[in-house]
């Protein structure tokens, strides 16, 4: 029986294949893969609210394209606040662009 991916590893895969490259924190990554949808929106939830109402709110493709599309948005409006090419903590990186 085939074994069907968690939320998180969906989450991270659809993540990385947007932004073509993985400016996060490799540990974080292997932590959220593991994660439930309920896991990773507690988990996210006392940093940032917002960010876990999305991930509650949605299938993981779409949460990840959000988080994509306002890091992006970010990076457009000023390229120094959004560091693509270092390992952020993904949580860090989250509160910042949802806060």
């Amino acid at each position: 029986m085939p074994h069907e991916p968690t939320y998180g590893a969906v989450f991270v895969t659809h993540l990385t294949k947007l932004g073509r490259h993985v400016p996060y924190n490799y540990q974080d990554l292997q932590q959220v893969k593991a994660m439930s949808q309920a896991e990773l929106a507690d988990w996210i939830k006392g940093e940032c609210r917002e960010f876990s109402e999305v991930i509650r709110d949605n299938p993981a493709d779409v949460a990840a394209a959000i988080v994509h599309n306002r890091r992006a948005e970010m990076a457009a409006s000023s390229p120094a606040a959004c560091t693509a090419e270092c390992a952020l903590p993904l949580l860090e990186l989250l509160a910042h662009l949802f806060s």
